[in-house]
């Protein structure tokens, strides 16, 4: 399995930072008692798109690197 194209690899992190925020927003903000299922679920989002986003950057300074040693 190859490594997926930058492109959707930061439409992925977006996206989880997006749903991430959404839930967390709902879970504690929308509703009179705090939804924690909802909340949790916001937060593993937020992980998951700090993990990608981390990912991405590292992946981009290892070719700037390589290119450098060329």
């Amino acid at each position: 399995m190859s490594n997926p194209s930058p492109l959707k690899l930061k439409a992925i992190t977006i996206m989880f930072f997006v749903a991430g925020a959404w839930g967390l927003s709902m879970g504690i903000f929308y509703f009179k008692n705090p939804n924690f299922p909802l909340t949790a679920l916001g937060v593993i989002n937020l992980v998951l798109g700090i993990f990608l986003g981390f990912r991405q950057l590292k992946k981009d300074s290892n070719s700037k690197i390589r290119k450098k040693e060329k």
